[in-house]
């Protein structure tokens, strides 16, 4: 079988304005250095976010005094809402009081499954094998039902290619596509939608290992009548070292309380880029972006727009590596803050003129892409002050105000109940792997690392409005003791010493 998908189309040129004016000249400069140079980009960030503010604040002051307490009194109040929103949630989650898991299906409903692995081969050369008999061996579908598609974009010829269409040889669930010319996981996977065959078509990144069950409670929710669903993704490279438990501990709360408890709450979801499940045809008809960084929150707006339905489902377990270096962090999240930055830019109108979604679930989006933008920049807004107030020689408020002790501390308390709570809703794998005292170890760093990602959210924003959409790859790495993996198809053994392989079923070329 030879695919052969479409070739990607020219970039859209966009025409060139007219030159700056000569007082322009060195601030566009600036910026067009500032989208090749990282360092820049935090340094504008910080100027723009903290120094910029600080030096008018004092400089306010000295006209109008009260002003550093009317910011201060606004950035708690941002902090208050933002953490009754959380606990709204994590009560939600945690009780799981609003909805239960559907029955399997009564009419006999049995439909195809394919899981599309979507990969960059030179950054997951030692994982993707693993990946694909993994899926092929442990996820429980109906023999015949089952296809395992890879679609893989790649910069340079590699002997692992050879290798994965000699499996595709012997294991007749796997499919292996290259896509020429993608440079990108929305065009990894618009190539590989026209050689779907599953009804129901599930999207996994290379390091993704789906739990036994995943499929089948899957398949409830979208015989329920539900276009999308989510599950939940837990690290299982926990072992590696702090970074990597800690980002285990984020991991559940997450998916196991922020997502979950939104679902709860509004009956509304997001597509999270992996282990989410679609009907194939909603899935075709919207299609992904390429354009945008996260492609996923994208066609999740899109989807809802279009009046589909999308639910959380923690139950559908699926475990990946987190990055185990500070670096990959930064690219990773740099990217989601970017990625979050251009779907509020692109589908807040939307959002307030919808008439597909209710009152209350538009005002939640609404929300979720207006304040998720506000809050980083708003929350560090309390170093600004006592930066000004640093500078125009004031008091420090905070000591003696009682209105701002008590959103201190429900903000620090917040923290803590956050950790516990995705303790409590945290899977067995995740808490034998962690244990409390790691859930323990996040709340104590549940402030300082939120400080870390607003930070990262403000010069994710500097680096969209200077015009740096580059794709930033995150190194993969696995856990220091690596599953067993055995060759073969679905329950089949490893040859042993002298055995033939088994005999071809088919021939699989890439493009």
């Amino acid at each position: 079988m030879t695919f052969r998908p479409p070739e990607p189309t020219e970039p859209e040129v966009r025409p060139v304005g007219p030159a700056p004016r000569v007082a322009l000249r060195p601030f566009v400069a600036i910026l067009e250095r500032a989208r090749s140079q990282v360092g820049l980009q935090l340094t504008l960030s910080l100027l723009v976010c903290f120094v910029a503010p600080a030096i008018l604040l004092a400089a306010v002051t000295e006209l109008v005094q009260p002003v550093l307490g009317w910011v201060l009194y606004g950035v708690a109040v941002a902090y208050l809402l933002t953490c009754l929103l959380m606990l709204a949630e994590a009560n939600l989650a945690v009780r799981r009081s609003a909805r239960a898991l559907p029955p399997p299906a009564s009419d006999g409903w049995d439909p195809t499954v394919t899981l599309i692995v979507v990969a960059y081969l030179p950054n997951e050369v030692d994982i993707i094998e693993e990946t694909l008999l993994h899926l092929c061996r442990e996820v429980d579908v109906p023999e015949g039902r089952l296809q395992v598609l890879l679609a893989y974009n790649t910069d340079r010829r590699m002997p692992l290619e050879q290798d994965l269409r000699d499996l595709a040889e012997r294991v007749p669930e796997i499919d292996v596509l290259c896509v020429p010319g993608s440079v990108s996981k929305a065009e990894n996977i618009m190539g590989a939608l026209p050689h779907v065959r599953g009804e129901v078509t599930a999207i996994l990144d290379a390091d993704h290992h789906l739990r036994r069950d995943a499929a089948q409670i899957a398949l409830r929710w979208i015989d329920q009548g539900y276009d999308v669903v989510q599950g939940r993704c837990i690290i299982r490279n926990t072992d590696r070292n702090v970074l990597t438990k800690v980002i285990g501990a984020e991991f559940e709360g997450i998916y196991g309380i922020a997502h979950s408890g939104r679902s709860l709450l509004t009956d509304t979801a997001i597509f999270g880029g992996a282990n989410g499940w679609w009907r194939t045809d909603v899935l075709r008809r919207l299609g992904v972006d390429h354009r945008m960084l996260t492609e996923d929150i994208d066609v999740s707006m899109r989807a809802l727009l279009s009046g589909y339905r999308i639910v959380h489902e923690r139950a559908v377990v699926s475990t990946e590596l987190a990055p185990a270096t500070f670096r990959g962090w930064w690219k990773q999240r740099t990217r989601w803050a970017q990625g979050w930055f251009q779907v509020t830019i692109r589908h807040t109108p939307d959002v307030r003129r919808s008439r597909v979604l209710g009152p209350w679930v538009r005002f939640y989006w609404l929300v979720m892409l207006v304040w998720r933008e506000m809050f980083p920049i708003i929350s560090l807004q309390i170093f600004t002050v006592l930066a000004a107030q640093a500078i125009a020689g004031l008091p420090f408020h905070l000591l003696r105000d009682p209105f701002l002790i008590a959103t201190t501390i429900i903000t620090l308390l917040t923290g803590v109940v956050l950790g516990l709570a995705s303790y409590r809703t945290a899977t067995d794998e995740s808490r034998r792997a962690l244990g409390l005292q790691w859930f323990v170890v996040y709340c104590v760093l549940a402030l300082p690392y939120t400080v870390l990602k607003n930070a990262v959210a403000q010069a994710a924003m500097v680096r969209e409005i200077v015009g740096d959409r580059r794709w930033m790859v995150t190194r993969r790495e696995g856990p220091r003791t690596p599953p067993r993996t055995v060759l073969g198809g679905p329950g089949s053994p490893a040859p042993g010493p002298g055995q033939p392989s088994p005999a071809p079923t088919r021939t699989i070329e890439s493009a």
